[in-house]
């Protein structure tokens, strides 16, 4: 049978070579994907831990302003502002922050109280993710629950980005109205603004936790 077919060995050879070559590229296809799929999720997990950070110290202003530093919420935002080693790190405001939570719950709040000036206004700032901006149509390769985490957080990122101009707006018009109701009204507005961006940013930071507690497993 093997001597039959001898003759034929050059053909059946690039037969075999040829198919080889067709599973070869979907084989390496596959590999170069998963190794894609991994190192996009990295980067994209590591831009999203230091936005994690900016939005538990962001929340952890407002909420000082507004006197509502409770121990649940330091001790929600201490292990990842503690855990973050990146280029927008602040060493003494997490010092600072781990010393008000050795303090009573009561003390601390009246402490904020005493200090509280509805006057004064919060320097805002608008966020990016750059790398996420730039490889979003990449995040298809990642799983269904991963993209729609990390796209959630970007929408909520939006959002707390279009409420700045407008929370800045509200402040700006408190030195020219003149109208005490008027002026009333627009601390209150501002006020409810902070508070609903303390929220976002406690919402984000919250789902960026999960998305790392996720893609370890």
């Amino acid at each position: 049978m093997l001597e039959k077919l001898k003759p034929f060995e050059p053909i059946l050879m690039l037969v075999l070579g040829w198919a080889m070559g067709l599973l070869a590229v979907p084989i390496t296809e596959r590999i170069r994907r998963r190794y894609r799929k991994r190192d996009l999720m990295q980067a994209v997990l590591e831009e999203l831990f230091g936005l994690q950070y900016t939005m538990a110290l962001v929340a952890y202003r407002i909420r000082a302003r507004s006197a509502e530093i409770t121990d649940e919420f330091l001790d929600s935002i201490l292990p990842i502002v503690e855990k973050y080693a990146g280029p927008d790190s602040q060493p003494r405001i997490v010092d600072g922050i781990k010393n008000l939570r050795k303090q009573p719950e009561k003390d601390r709040i009246a402490q904020h109280l005493a200090v509280k000036n509805p006057n004064a206004g919060i320097l805002l700032k608008q966020y990016a993710l750059p790398l996420l901006g730039a490889q979003i149509a990449d995040l298809a390769i990642c799983a269904l629950p991963f993209q729609r985490t990390v796209l959630n957080i970007r929408y909520q990122l939006d959002l707390f980005n279009q409420s700045v101009p407008y929370l800045q707006t509200l402040f700006d018009k408190t030195f020219t109205v003149t109208d005490a109701q008027n002026r009333q009204t627009l601390i209150n507005n501002m006020e409810e603004g902070y508070r609903d961006l303390a929220r976002r940013a406690e919402t984000m930071v919250k789902a960026i936790d999960d998305l790392r507690r996720h893609s370890t497993r």
